[in-house]
């Protein structure tokens, strides 16, 4: 019965997804025109031969996520897994990170389910999706700053908008800012002892508030204990044997220059491969944009900081909303197709209900 339910909510989430990009209004040439006119209006405009390009790069893209988790994992002694399957889960990944809100936990909870019965804890599992996002967030910020370099030295940008590469720059800081401050926190065990205990009397005061003092716990400190010492055994096994981290880089790199060739293809199809640096920094800034938003795959504000930022560094309105909105449809219609199956048979093939278990497990 969870199974189900859990099905109409993902299918009804997805729907919302599609209507949201096919709905409301985008301003295109000058003039305001609802989305699917714009929409055919701009495949009027594309060749089809080199969006056809956007099939296989698809499948590489999600195949080169799924790799950076497994890369990693495939080091175990104790894990093991098929291409086939490998490239399987990393569709299923991929579809529950767009189809789920949540800027990617939602990604996190399914891994935890789907690979519990590989005999790896959430913890560990944890640990990987962090590392993933680490190493496509500091790709993300070294494409940034070579394509402000590259933008500048064009002179690309327009008159009083260099506040916009100011942006992209203290974003990318940003990023690699928070990502110095996790691993102070993880590189000693008190900092681990420290977060453990307050994570726990955080979440369990808040039940406590909500169910109006009926619930007392709802985490147990010795789970979230193990969670995070969890976390700290990977890192430690990581700074042991720092070679364990090539294979996942190159596949984080590759798997993020793919993300911005996604939007560069269409642009090409529209006759313009020269605005792929302001591609890289709009990017950027967009995906810090749709990991904030609370829509499913960051809908709504991810195109709007796109299409702005494309503009201000001198991209003309109608290439940057072109490019945008048909990428964004492309690959919605490229997560559905390729995920939406797979999800479904590994959800209805469980015997267990969907959940990454309240023991941390």
């Amino acid at each position: 019965m969870v199974k189900k339910i859990l099905s109409i909510i993902t299918l009804a989430l997805v729907a919302f997804i599609a209507w949201q990009a096919f709905s409301g209004e985008v301003e295109l040439n000058g003039e305001m025109m609802p989305m699917w006119d714009a929409l055919v209006y701009s495949f009027q405009h594309l060749n089809p031969w080199i969006l056809l390009i956007l099939i296989p790069e698809q499948i590489l893209m999600y195949y080169a996520a799924g790799q950076i988790y497994f890369a990693f994992l495939k080091q175990r002694k104790d894990f093991k897994m098929t291409q086939a399957k490998l490239t399987r889960i990393s569709l299923e990944i991929n579809f529950v990170n767009h189809a789920l809100p949540s800027g990617g936990a939602s990604g996190l909870g399914y891994l935890i389910w789907r690979l519990k019965d590989m005999g790896i804890t959430a913890g560990q599992i944890s640990f990987v999706h962090i590392l993933r996002y680490a190493i496509c967030a500091l790709a993300n910020t070294v494409q940034t700053f070579i394509a402000i370099a590259v933008v500048l030295i064009a002179g690309c940008v327009l008159a009083g908008k260099y506040w916009i590469l100011l942006l992209a720059a203290a974003v990318a800081l940003g990023i690699q800012t928070v990502i110095v401050t996790v691993w102070l926190i993880v590189r000693k065990q008190k900092n681990i002892d420290w977060l453990s205990d307050k994570a726990s009397k955080f979440v369990n005061g808040i039940v406590r508030k909500l169910s109006r003092g009926k619930k007392r716990k709802y985490l147990k400190e010795e789970s979230v204990s193990k969670f995070f010492n969890d976390l700290r055994g990977d890192y430690l096994n990581m700074k042991r044997n720092k070679r364990i981290l090539w294979k996942p880089t190159i596949w984080g790199a590759l798997y993020s220059f793919l993300e911005l060739a996604t939007y560069w293809v269409v642009a090409c199809s529209l006759g313009h491969p020269e605005v792929l640096p302001q591609i890289m920094i709009a990017e950027g800034v967009a995906s810090v944009v749709g990991t904030v938003m609370v829509t499913p795959g960051g809908l709504g504000g991810y195109e709007g900081a796109m299409v702005l930022i494309m503009v201000a560094t001198g991209v003309e309105p109608s290439v940057a909303v072109i490019t945008v909105i048909v990428t964004r449809i492309c690959v919605l219609l490229g997560t559905i197709v390729s995920g939406w199956g797979f999800y479904q048979q590994a959800l209805m093939s469980r015997k267990d209900k969907f959940k990454a278990g309240k023991d941390g497990k």
